[in-house]
């Protein structure tokens, strides 16, 4: 593949010289921060190349000859998304707060804040779907699931690079 390389800016943190970003190269260098960045001027094909090293010692090289990058954050944010998609934050709460109640009860345990606080969730879900039934049954309003809204999301990038996915979910 051809490299389209264009005239940029790698800036450099001026206390540690380590590399920030990429940026366009305005036509008035006098207005960049001078104080706290310092500057090399290069040739870079950003969707190919990336720069690394240090303002003494930079190259710019090609992203296929790099080892690909992987957080941990990255990881545990796939993890996190893996748990609630099978159990969101209400529902692992929800399972905890009835096994406490359970676990209180028989052991004797008094623990009022806890009942209060399960008797509120439970009257604020109550309500919730007497509201989502009034409007569901309604004339006056039209009613949409989370199920219609993601089918009908589904509806409108089908066919196009949204059912790629990016592989995130596969594991």
């Amino acid at each position: 593949m051809a490299l389209n390389r264009v005239e940029a800016l790698a800036q450099f943190n001026k206390l540690n010289k380590k590399f920030i970003m990429i940026l366009e190269r305005p036509e008035d260098q006098s207005l960049l921060n001078q104080e706290f960045y310092l500057y090399r001027e290069i040739e870079i094909d950003v969707d190919q190349e990336v720069v690394q090293g240090d303002y003494d010692s930079y190259s710019v090289v090609n992203i296929d000859s790099i080892p690909l990058e992987m957080t941990e954050d990255s990881l545990n944010n796939l993890a996190t998304e893996k748990i609630y998609e099978k159990y969101s934050m209400e529902t692992q709460l929800s399972i905890i707060e009835n096994l406490l109640e359970r676990l209180a009860d028989n052991a004797g345990i008094e623990c009022e804040d806890l009942k209060e606080m399960n008797d509120f969730i439970n009257e604020v879900r109550r309500v919730n779907g007497v509201r989502k039934d009034f409007y569901q049954n309604s004339d006056d309003y039209t009613y949409k699931s989370s199920e219609d809204l993601d089918a009908e999301i589904e509806e409108q990038y089908q066919g196009g690079i949204y059912e790629y996915g990016t592989g995130l979910n596969d594991y």
